[in-house]
């Protein structure tokens, strides 16, 4: 879980109680907008995964985990060679 995922959990149950304050609201579309990107980048790699399965290539595999793993930990992957 990334640290947005976290302050975007704290916000909702803040929102639960009071409504939010204006600088609550900007931070709880920021949190919302990378929660986006994360969720599109792995199901991008998530569809590249199945690829590189059904087509037996395991150093695609490969990087696609190391590459899934960087967007776990960071949000997100680093620009692709190729």
């Amino acid at each position: 879980m990334l640290a947005v995922h976290q302050r975007l959990a704290e916000l909702y149950t803040l929102s639960l109680k009071r409504p939010l304050a204006a600088a609550e609201r900007d931070e709880q579309q920021h949190c919302l907008h990378v929660n986006t990107v994360y969720c599109w980048e792995m199901a991008r790699l998530n569809n590249e995964a199945m690829l590189a399965a059904h087509t037996k290539d395991s150093q695609w595999q490969q990087e696609i985990s190391a590459q899934m793993l960087e967007v776990r930990v960071t949000g997100r992957a680093a620009k692709r060679q190729g």
